[in-house]
């Protein structure tokens, strides 16, 4: 009778050990969890892209032909509402780095997800058009979406 109280006095203690053990991993597990959700919680309202789109196309079935009105979108994301687009045909030879001559300032409407629509008139075999995004959302310019701030985007349509 004395060889089972021995055996079980052993496999309690065992046990408690490994109870013990067990204890310390949660322990470290919630430190971890804990410390991970401190991180996450810093970018929980921010903005986050590893990509930004930039393109034009022509929209309402535009053609680049001389004497008509040419319908395009220049799209930019991210978009934020407060961001805008400044949109010209010309360089403003006056000023110094690249100005765009009697600018056009483009904003995006509810649902164009960063579409920025514009239209101009085709007088020349080549039309320049210039895009210039003003980021103004304070958290986009805390991060790296403001090194696209005032840069110059140019595309160029030549006539069919």
């Amino acid at each position: 009778m004395n060889k089972i109280y021995i055996i079980l006095l052993l496999i309690l203690i065992t046990s408690c050990g490994n109870q013990t053990e067990l204890k310390n991993q949660i322990d470290q597990i919630q430190t971890q969890n804990d410390s991970l959700k401190s991180e996450l919680k810093k970018y929980e309202n921010k903005y986050v892209f590893d990509q930004v789109k930039i393109k034009h196309y022509p929209i309402k079935g535009s053609q680049v032909k001389k004497g008509t009105k040419y319908y395009g979108e220049f799209i930019f994301v991210p978009v934020v509402r407060e961001d805008i687009v400044m949109f010209g045909t010309e360089r403003d030879e006056s000023k110094q780095g690249y100005e765009i001559n009697n600018p056009i300032t483009l904003k995006t409407k509810k649902g164009d997800f960063g579409a920025y629509r514009f239209e101009i008139d085709i007088v020349n075999d080549t039309t320049d058009l210039l895009f210039k995004p003003i980021i103004k959302n304070k958290l986009s310019l805390q991060h790296l979406n403001a090194g696209f701030s005032g840069s110059m985007f140019i595309d160029k349509l030549i006539v069919d």
